[in-house]
């Protein structure tokens, strides 16, 4: 009866916990989601950017992950991940404060953008792994697929109320002004994850020498490279987000410039994509059971990449309706690939591993984008913004087709995966007595 009793208070405090992180970052998406419609907006009809000005902001964004993401991974499994969470968030809100403020105070430089979106973009990628390590501690395992799934319907919910609010704040308020609701939305998510109560298991606190941490950050690219599935999906989005990058380093400029949509209808029609996500997440498990878990997430992100090839159609007519009915393919697409991929990972990844191939999955994503907002920006001032979205589109159609593979198609449940008994080398072995 004692054990039953202690089952259940801690299943209760584990809701609880869940629900606060899941209000936390559901207000931090919607801010984060504005800021996005905000900041290019900003660069592009304040600041007058040219194409390849507006890419720069993009590429500043990601960098981060290509430089930083790989050391993330040793520092997220040493450090209180709870507490990095935080400090995270804390310089995120100073960061797009410091941007509205030096704004209205007159400083009208694209260089405060550039800066403020590197110090966003540096932050983000120590937030994104630490916290993709973090929600295990929060569910069972057992749960994590739900778990993802609601967060990514928070996210699609965000994705539709953070463009659709931004897209209005922006045309009554201007740009700069709206970029304060991204910045008070990171002090509520401080304020859920200080209220977070979790016992996290003790870390490695060995001292962190060059030798070390190199050993370490192997550990998790042998991990990834002798997963059949997960060495295939690195491969798949570092090619589907280099193709993505490129499309959105203009998306914007095409929206604006070549379809001449105002602020209102560019949220509207960024939306759409959040609803769809909402949909993807709800449908995800009936999806999941009828295909498969592998072909689900293959076929989805086949799929939601070769829509996007029939973006420049928008130019001949009827803009919102094609843009619209696109953004509902890949917003559903992108929620059966994207939360199943990851409960993949964090099911398969035992715990003192999870930031290692984290980051060495986020470095493999996002190492690759820098390059494809810039090539994006520079393919569009020779052959056009139109013509550069449909290089972006078949480069990451191209890369979808990475996970049409054995290994990946036979997946027929997430609960036929089971963590790694054998991760490689293991970390005591990467921690020598002179290193101490």
């Amino acid at each position: 009866m004692t054990n039953g009793t202690s089952e259940n208070a801690l299943m209760a405090r584990s809701r609880i916990n869940f629900l606060k992180i899941w209000v936390g970052q559901g207000a931090s998406q919607v801010g984060s989601q504005i800021s996005l419609l905000a900041i290019p907006t900003l660069a592009i009809l304040v600041y007058h950017a040219t194409p390849f000005e507006a890419s720069v902001v993009g590429a500043l964004e990601v960098v981060p992950f290509t430089l930083f993401s790989l050391l993330a991974g040793p520092l997220v499994d040493r450090l209180p991940r709870r507490a990095v969470l935080i400090v995270c968030d804390v310089a995120r809100f100073a960061a797009i404060a410091t941007l509205a403020g030096t704004y209205l105070a007159g400083l009208h430089h694209m260089w405060i953008i550039y800066a403020v979106a590197f110090v966003v973009g540096t932050f983000t990628v120590f937030f994104d792994i630490t916290f993709m390590s973090f929600i295990p501690h929060v569910v069972a395992k057992e749960h994590l697929l739900t778990a993802n799934s609601r967060l990514g319907a928070t996210n699609s919910v965000a994705q539709t109320a953070g463009p659709s609010v931004g897209g209005l704040l922006i045309e009554f308020l201007g740009p700069a002004r709206t970029l304060v609701v991204d910045a008070v939305s990171y002090l509520v998510s401080v304020a859920a994850l200080v209220l977070v109560r979790v016992k996290e298991p003790r870390r490695n606190n060995s001292t962190l020498r060059i030798r070390v941490l190199f050993a370490e950050i192997r550990e998790g690219l042998v991990y990834v490279r002798r997963s059949p599935v997960l060495a295939r999906v690195a491969l798949t989005n570092a090619m589907c987000d280099f193709g993505q990058s490129i499309i959105h380093s203009v998306y914007l400029v095409f929206i604006y410039n070549s379809l001449h949509l105002p602020p209102g209808q560019v949220g509207f029609v960024l939306a759409v994509t959040g609803v769809s996500f909402a949909a993807g997440a709800i449908l995800l498990p009936r999806v999941t059971r009828w295909l498969g878990f592998g072909r689900t997430m293959a076929f989805s992100v086949l799929l939601g990449m070769g829509i996007e090839l029939l973006t420049p159609l928008a130019m001949l007519g009827f803009a919102v309706v094609v843009l619209v009915g696109i953004n509902i393919v890949t917003g559903a697409t992108n929620a059966f690939y994207d939360i199943n991929q990851l409960t993949y990972r964090q099911k398969r990844t035992p715990d003192e591993l999870q930031g290692r191939v984290h980051a060495t999955m986020r470095m493999t994503f996002q190492g690759p984008t820098p390059f494809g907002y810039l090539l994006g920006g520079a393919l569009a001032t020779f052959v056009g913004v139109a013509a550069t979205i449909f290089v972006g589109a078949v480069v990451s159609t191209i890369g979808a087709t990475a996970l049409l593979t054995g290994a990946v198609l036979r997946l027929r449940s997430i609960d036929e995966v089971d963590p790694d008994p054998d991760p490689g080398k293991p970390l005591s072995s990467a921690t020598t007595k002179e290193d101490l």
